[in-house]
């Protein structure tokens, strides 16, 4: 799971710089490149079958069918695609237990790709949509 379990006054850099894909996976995303991300999480508290639904997971900012914009590459400006939240609390059977992405978003160019995180440094209200 990539949210950070603490109220927003309470994050430090060091929590972000943990917790946020690095720049080389950034870059890797950007060019279509697989990266592997997050990476292996030793806590196996949950098994790969449970359903996010059945355990208590952070509240999440958008909804399904939400147009958002999400960070697909380095520039802080125009490393941004648009596209909708197709899915809440994604995970893929390869992941590790108890790691989940908060979004999986549709982008308008067809890609499917996951925000792994929910900050507004991943993924933000689409700007350009009333």
């Amino acid at each position: 799971m990539m949210g950070l379990p603490m109220e927003a006054r309470e994050v430090k850099k060091d929590d972000i710089v943990h917790s946020f894909p690095t720049m080389d996976v950034l870059k890797a995303w950007h060019s279509g490149e697989e990266a592997e991300w997050p990476p292996p999480d030793a806590d196996d508290a949950i098994d790969d079958e449970t359903p996010a639904e059945d355990f208590k997971l952070p509240d999440l900012r958008f909804e399904i069918n939400q147009k958002v914009q999400c960070r697909i590459g380095p520039d802080p400006v125009t490393g941004w695609a648009s596209g909708i939240v197709i899915q809440l609390w994604y995970k893929e059977s390869t992941w590790p237990p108890n790691s989940w992405a908060p979004y999986k978003i549709l982008l308008d160019d067809g890609r499917s790709i996951f925000a792994p995180g929910d900050v507004d440094q991943i993924i933000r209200k689409d700007i350009n949509f009333p």
